[in-house]
């Protein structure tokens, strides 16, 4: 005779083939009658938060997580994955005690210091989340997320000679990443290598031609070299992808009074005033008169 936990493995497995195949209502079905037929099977509370948090359904999907932790306390994945999805509502003490669990339940898994490290980023802890990303590349050096966003962290401490030689890493892994090309171009900038800034934020645009922040901050590269043409072209540009962009309108502005279009200038500078950016209010006050 086929027993209880039998049916609900049998649902399991269908759910995971559905959930791989992208049927999520197809899937979440499964996992449900696998509940109901054996509610302490754990494997289906786990999947099933899985695809309510790509549902959207995070409190959904935490309670899922948080039953499967109930019927088995050592499970590193339920940890992990309600670490990570409590940081997504904004209970950024609740993800680090759960992924700090996680990462003790086990210690071979790069995913939990990694998604620390993410963390302590987002809180400004910057020295904190090198060490974690550090450890998560210790544990697997394929990492390229994890070299990307030490990059980061030592970028806005004014590494750059090590922030580039971590992009340079995670560009060699994922060679078409337009968004750590162009992050690498902002410290090449930074560190007043040009040449080589403009040469990534070409590469980046080239891969993503939409990116307005990678247009503006070619702007930024070309004006630093005095090409105050093609720096308002890429100004140009980058407002064209987004109409919005403060910051875009306020540098054009800057470009366009060192040209000595003052009427210009102060046209931009209203704008980004406009759009909220208090350094555009204050220049706009000194020579729009």
């Amino acid at each position: 005779m086929v027993s209880a936990a039998q049916v609900a493995e049998r649902y399991h497995q269908i759910g995971v083939l559905k959930m791989e195949m992208g049927d999520l209502q197809g899937a979440f079905t499964d996992f449900e009658q696998a509940i109901q037929t054996d509610s302490e099977y754990v494997n289906a509370y786990v999947d099933l938060g899985l695809v309510k948090s790509r549902l959207k359904n995070l409190e959904g999907a935490i309670a899922d997580w948080t039953k499967a932790i109930t019927l088995a306390p050592n499970l590193a994945i339920a940890y992990l994955n309600r670490g990570v999805t409590l940081e997504a509502i904004g209970d950024r003490d609740g993800a680090l005690r759960d992924l700090e669990r996680a990462a003790q339940l086990d210690a071979l898994d790069p995913t939990a210091f990694l998604n620390m490290g993410l963390i302590k980023s987002r809180m400004s802890d910057r020295q904190e989340a090198i060490a974690l990303f550090t450890k998560a590349i210790s544990l697997n050096p394929g990492l390229a997320k994890a070299y990307y966003h030490r990059a980061l962290c030592k970028a806005e401490t004014g590494e750059f000679d090590q922030a580039i030689s971590d992009f340079n890493e995670a560009i060699r892994l994922d060679p078409d990443n337009a968004v750590a090309l162009s992050d690498r171009a902002v410290a090449f900038e930074r560190k007043g290598d040009l040449k080589s800034a403009l040469a990534d934020f070409d590469r980046a645009l080239a891969l993503d031609p939409s990116n307005a922040r990678a247009c503006r901050n070619r702007g930024i590269a070309f004006e630093k070299s005095g090409n105050y043409e093609k720096a308002i072209a890429d100004y140009d540009r980058a407002i064209s992808i987004n109409p919005n962009y403060s910051t875009a309108y306020f540098d054009r502005g800057v470009a366009r009074y060192r040209k000595g279009d003052t009427t210009g200038a102060c046209k931009d500078l209203l704008k980004s005033k406009e759009l909220g950016n208090e350094q555009a209010s204050i220049t706009a006050e000194a020579i729009c008169q």
